[in-house]
């Protein structure tokens, strides 16, 4: 198993990204969040990058997943021990939201917050946090977690307004970098321009 790749960035695509490392061309494949990452460190500095790798094994591919922190790579880890998540899936949720807010929510069961995740059902939202709750305790620290409820009512408020869950949600995440009052109103009212 690779546990980890060190190398420089060839070529970022929408899924994946290539590292040569020492003349070899890995294809890995990243969320988006670090395929940000990745673009941003790129053009910023031209040396090394290094990302923590799984290698996913079928009968008929040999697939690398990629990732710049290290909390991500046991997120996905542990999402892949949930049935019914595969990579791909995996990779999108992580995608969605920062791995600390993902860990918060699975441990105060929210699973409100989860179903705003790529792909999430209600069903599959308990599922997660059924089979990882206890898991998650043993690589996080989860000492002092706290629901993100803002987030939550502001997608709510937004989907009630008639966008779906995915604006909603990429409204919503673009309005809190502006937005860090913390007031529900506030960010919906802000998250609405990305809307109009």
């Amino acid at each position: 198993m690779i546990g980890y790749l060190r190398g420089k960035v060839v070529q970022i695509d929408e899924e994946s990204c290539i590292l040569d490392v020492n003349g070899v061309g890995y294809c890995v494949y990243c969320s988006k969040r670090t395929l940000q990452q990745i673009e941003k460190s790129n053009t910023e500095d031209s040396s090394e990058i290094k990302l923590y790798t799984r290698l996913i094994h079928r009968e008929d591919t040999m697939d690398l997943y990629g990732f710049v922190k290290k909390d991500e790579h046991i997120l996905f880890n542990l999402l892949l021990t949930v049935s019914g998540i595969g990579p791909k899936q995996s990779i999108k949720i992580l995608g969605t939201r920062d791995a600390p807010d993902i860990v918060k929510a699975v441990v105060s069961e929210n699973s409100t917050f989860l179903m705003a995740l790529s792909g999430i059902g209600k069903k599959k939202a308990q599922q997660i946090i059924i089979e990882l709750k206890e898991k998650i305790k043993k690589f996080f620290d989860t000492a002092a977690t706290t629901v993100p409820s803002t987030y939550i009512e502001a997608i709510s408020a937004l989907e009630s307004l008639g966008f779906t869950a995915i604006e909603s949600r990429e409204a919503v995440d673009n309005a809190l970098l502006e937005e860090s009052s913390g007031d529900v109103g506030k960010i919906v009212e802000t998250a609405l321009k990305y809307l109009s």
